[in-house]
Formats: C-alpha cells, structure tokens, sequence
C-alpha cells in the first residue's frame, strides 16, 4: 500500500476508534484463520494516520487509519470521521476473506443495528445523545468495482450477490446485534490484490440529518487521498 522507508515505526497495538458510545474493533480472515488482533509492524504517517501491517504466509495484510475531513454532504459542520483501508496482497492462493468492523463495549441506552443504504452497506447505534454509524460497500457496489478490476479481483465479478439476499448466498454482507458488519468475500490466487474502505463518523443525534449516516458513504479514492496527504 505504502512504502515505509521514510515512516516513523509506532508501538504495535491494535487498530481501533474510540466513539463517544464505544470502541470500534476490526478483524480480518485468511481463509479459516483470523489474524491477531495485534499487527506484526507499526508505522506513523506525518499527518497521524497508522499503517498496520501483518505478514502472513500467505499474503501481507495492510490496514491504513486515521482521521480525515470530508465535506458534510449538506454543507453544514463537519463531524468526527475516521477512514481505515484494508489491502490483501496475496502470496499464495488464499482460499478467502473476512473483514469485520463491530461497535464494542456499548452504554446501556444505546441501540442499534442494520442501517444499509444505496451501495452502502452499514450499522448505526444511537442513544439520546449521539449517534455512531460504520460503512462500506455493499455486495452490488464491490461487484461493480469487481468488472473495472481496480479495487478487487475482476473474478469477483460473477461471485458476488447482487440481486439477491446476502444472507443466502456464499458471499456477501452479514449483520449481527447489536452493531457489527462483515464482508465475506471470495478468495484470491498469488499475486492478486482486495482493497475495501470502511469508514466510522458521529454526531449529535438528530432524525431529520443522520450526518454520520451520510457520511461513511465515502469513496476508497477520497479516504486515500485524506489519510496520505501530509500534514496541514
């Protein structure tokens, strides 16, 4: 994803966003195994971003994250956003992959669950104060990024869901109570690459302008070009 040549090393430590109603925690599947949650190597980018990298018999596993600042998508004040893009470099064939992002250790008025848009595929919890939202892709959206073969496999293609229920097919998007979210996807043959970006954002709780909703609806390209640029 980056070279690390010119990157400061950071102490390894689990990737995770500290929301005002929980910690979002990530995972990432190889095949049957889980990585741990804990990488193998570190490295602070200028702006604050964090590389985290594990290497794996089968391929070098990427997570950039950090904050970014994205235009509300009604022109009003920006909100808490943070971005984290995974990258799988397959060095062997891997038979397939599961990325998760879950809102942990929720306050006990806080609920929540499935909050999928158009090509969106996310979570919200909320309570009287604030509401959380998580994001990505949805199945129809990775398929379309599948038939380019920029972002996944061209492969993918033919593999993902997108006319049917998630729930039923091999692949796709999975939910679970109260606020997780899982990619299952295909797997990939020696020397392919799978990109995904899932975002987090939240904000004042108000019904009628869902912000953070709104705003984990962000493009892989924005989110890139957010955590690499250098320090304003």
């Amino acid at each position: 994803m980056l070279p690390t040549d010119d990157l400061v090393q950071a102490a390894r430590r689990p990737a995770v966003i500290d929301t005002p109603l929980g910690l979002v925690e990530f995972s990432v599947s190889l095949g049957s195994e889980v990585l741990p949650v804990v990488p193998n190597a570190v490295w602070r980018l200028p702006n604050g971003a964090h590389l985290h990298r594990w290497q794996h018999s089968d391929a070098a596993v990427d997570l950039l994250i950090g904050s970014i600042d994205a235009p509300p998508w009604d022109g009003s004040e920006p909100i808490p956003m943070w971005a984290g893009i995974w990258q799988v470099r397959a060095t062997a064939e891997v038979s397939g992959l599961v990325f998760s992002a879950e809102l942990t250790d929720l306050p006990a008025d806080a609920c929540g669950g499935p909050d999928p848009g158009e090509c969106l595929a996310a979570v919200s919890v909320e309570n009287e104060h604030f509401m959380v939202s998580i994001g990505g892709p949805d199945s129809e959206l990775l398929a379309m990024q599948a038939a380019d073969g920029r972002l996944v496999p061209s492969g993918w293609a033919r593999l993902l869901p997108t006319d049917v229920d998630d729930t039923i097919t091999e692949y796709g998007v999975r939910y679970a109570d109260p606020a997780r979210v899982a990619w299952h996807l295909p797997g990939l043959a020696a020397a392919e690459v799978a990109r995904l970006c899932i975002a987090t954002a939240w904000c004042p709780r108000d019904d009628d302008r869902p912000a953070a909703w709104f705003a984990v609806d962000i493009p892989l390209d924005t989110a890139y070009y957010q955590l690499t640029a250098g320090p304003t």
